[in-house]
């Protein structure tokens, strides 16, 4: 068991969800991690809100990863996978911890 290194990952939007819906980028706080299958690879997840701003909100993601692979996806019921991180390399049983910042803007 061992800590996934995401200092080299990147956060794509996945092939197909382009242009992406609202929900898309709203269900972020409650995703979780899925091969490209669709399966569930995560468990003991938590996605908390660290930063909540008018300007930017942050997201943390914590767990343990079932499965070994060097990508996952963000996941929502129905088979949705619009985000895709990769640039990593993982093993099942390893603990994950990472944060989306998102930055917004509008009216305050």
């Amino acid at each position: 068991m061992a800590d996934v290194d995401f200092s080299h990952a990147v956060l794509d939007v996945n092939t197909g969800y382009n242009p992406m819906t609202n929900n898309n980028y709203l269900n972020l706080a409650t995703a979780s991690l899925a091969n490209a299958s669709g399966q569930i690879i995560n468990s003991n997840a938590s996605q908390t809100i660290i930063t909540n701003t008018p300007s930017k909100v942050s997201l943390l993601y914590t767990g343990t990863l079932g499965s070994s692979g060097t990508e996952f996806y963000l996941y929502y019921s129905g088979n949705v996978k619009p985000w895709k991180v990769s640039n990593i390399s993982f093993s099942s049983g390893d603990t994950y911890s990472f944060v989306i910042d998102i930055e917004t803007s509008g009216n305050t």
